[in-house]
Order: structure tokens, then sequence, then C-alpha cells
């Protein structure tokens, strides 16, 4: 009969053991799982290709550590005025009080420029990437700021296109007019090249965009194509910018010139070759920055970093157009792709 009882109790506390355990680790497990609370704030819209990359860099560091996140697009590729501009900072600011978030992430210039600038110097940590201009232009470095640039690999993607065609000398650039094309052009201006640079010329009307494609195709040997996402069409009324798609589309038909360009996107899309940035290392990276100052990690003890990876790519397709040979010695150094698959 003791022996009976002896059992009972040992059973009772093997049950009560069991079920203690599975509450801590339930507590635990609840506990990872809510973890810290981080917004994400993009400077343009969800289907742009550079934020889909970017989203998935950062989200691949944050999902498995337990942190829960929002995101808020501003639409300023699409949308460019002042008026939308000030509307779209005054509802990020909102939805991070609603939020409240424990560290803010901001991509690109424009929400440098119309949100984390408010916030330069305050409580609130903010992490940035995809930055083209200076952190200075942004009131950066500051006590509860650090982040990750983004530089374009201007002499990887000339020394690649010479090796395509090696006769090139003189180059043009063209872009739209926006923030961040502003960066960009002030840093190759100061860049020492192998070609001569006859002008890196900006706007964001499409009529100004087509005639300067024409009028280059006798006066240099080669176009890069920096970013077309705010052009607009004239003839159209309102603030919002063409599809991209339409602009490097026209402009692949009608340039017969060799392209170089320094986001993936624009050589997938069609254009011949470049040393390309990754927006997913771009996320990834700030992504990784966050985690550290969400451990506990001071910002401003963290140095501002650069990706230095970039990945070469040739479309074969477009060299076939143009009647360029892509070398074996090429084809082994670089990604190969065909915009037609």
């Amino acid at each position: 009969m003791k022996r009976i009882k002896i059992v009972s109790v040992l059973i009772a506390l093997l049950l009560a053991a069991i079920i203690i355990g599975y509450v801590v680790h339930k507590e635990i497990s609840t506990d990872e799982e809510t973890g810290k609370k981080v917004l994400l704030i993009f400077s343009y819209h969800p289907e742009h290709p550079w934020v889909i990359e970017e989203t998935r860099g950062a989200e691949d560091i944050l999902k498995n550590k337990g942190v829960e996140t929002e995101r808020c697009y501003l639409d300023t590729k699409r949308k460019t005025s002042a008026e939308w501009k000030k509307k779209v900072s005054e509802e990020a600011v909102l939805k991070i009080e609603e939020f409240k978030p424990d560290l803010v992430i901001v991509f690109d210039d424009n929400a440098c420029e119309l949100v984390a600038m408010k916030y330069a110097g305050k409580t609130l940590p903010f992490v940035f990437c995809g930055m083209n201009g200076d952190p200075e232009d942004y009131g950066f470095p500051a006590e509860n700021t650090a982040g990750v640039v983004e530089r374009q690999h201007i002499n990887g993607t000339i020394d690649l296109l010479k090796q395509l065609v090696p006769n090139v000398k003189k180059v043009a650039i063209i872009t739209d007019n926006s923030p961040t094309s502003h960066g960009f052009v002030t840093r190759i201006e100061k860049t020492a090249l192998p070609v001569e640079i006859s002008e890196c010329y900006s706007t964001d009307d499409f009529d100004a965009w087509k005639a300067k494609v024409k009028e280059l195709q006798p006066k240099v040997d080669a176009i890069g194509l920096f970013v077309y996402h705010s052009i607009k069409d004239p003839a159209k009324e309102g603030e919002v910018s063409l599809p991209p798609d339409e602009v490097l589309s026209w402009t692949l038909k009608n340039n017969k010139l060799p392209e170089f360009a320094f986001f993936d996107f624009t050589v997938r899309a069609g254009a011949l070759c470049g040393v390309t940035l990754s927006g997913y290392e771009q996320g990834k990276a700030a992504g990784e920055i966050a985690i550290e100052i969400l451990d506990g990690k001071k910002p401003a003890d963290i140095p501002i970093k650069c990706p230095e990876k970039g990945n070469p790519i040739v479309n074969e397709r477009r060299a076939e157009e143009l009647n360029i040979m892509i070398l074996t010695d090429i084809i082994k150094e670089v990604e190969i792709i065909d915009s037609g698959d």
C-alpha cells in the first residue's frame, strides 16, 4: 500500500515537473516570438524591384530573431510633388507614434530626408540603408543613428564594358532628376575613370530624355543608364511618374549604342551589362545593424557600412542585338542572363 502511495506521489511530481517545464518553455517561446518591434519605412512603392530585394534582405535577418515588423511606403518615385512628400512625411511620423517601434529602418534617400532627419539626435534608434547621398546631408552621424551607404561600382562597370567593347573611349550617363541621382552624379564627377564622361544628364521629362538619347548616338561610344523612375510624360497631366519599364523599353528600342547600368534590374530588363548593386545586401546589412542595436549596442558605436560585393552581369540577348561577342574569359567571370527568358 505504501509502495502504491510512493509511486503515486512520484508520478504526481513527475507530471508537475513536466507541466512546469512546459509552462516555462512556452513563456520563453512566447517571449521570443513577441520580441522587439521594428518599423520599416521605404522611400518607394512595394512593387519596386529594389524595394522587393531590400525587404527580403532585412526580413531574412529580422524574422529569425523574434522581431515584429510593420512596413510603411512613401511612394516617392511615382509621386514626386512637394505636397505629396509633405503628406507622406507627416503620415510616417503618425505611424511611428501609433506603432511605437523599438527601432526604425529607413530605406533610401527620401526616407532619410523626409523622416529620419526629424529624429536625428533623439532617443528612438534609426538605421538607414540605400543612401546615395552623404550621411552629413541628412544630419548623420547622430547618437541614435547607424547604417549602410549605397555606392555604385562605377570603375568595375566601366571595366566590364571595356572587356565587351574594347574601343569605348567616350561615354555619357543619363538619369532622372531624383535625390537618388543627385548623390550619384556628384560622386561620378569626382571619380577618375578609364573613359571620358562627356556628360551626366538628368531630367524628369520624357521628351527631353528621348531627345538626349537620340542626340548622343553619334557623339559617344556607350550610354550609362542610372535610374529612370521619376520620368514623367509632359503630355499627361499629374505628378505620377511613368512606369520605369516603359522608359527603359523605349530607350533600348531607340538606342544603338552599348549600355552600362548599375542595378541588376536594369540589366535583367534588357541593358547590356553592369557590375550591379544588390538591394538584398543593403537590406540584410541594415537588419544586422538593427539586431546589434536591439541587443544593446549604441548606434553611435557602430561604424557606417558599405557592402563591397557587386554582381557582374551581361545580358546575352542584348549583346546579340548589338553584335557584341561575349568572350569565353568573360563568361567564366560574370553572370550571363537572357532578358527574353
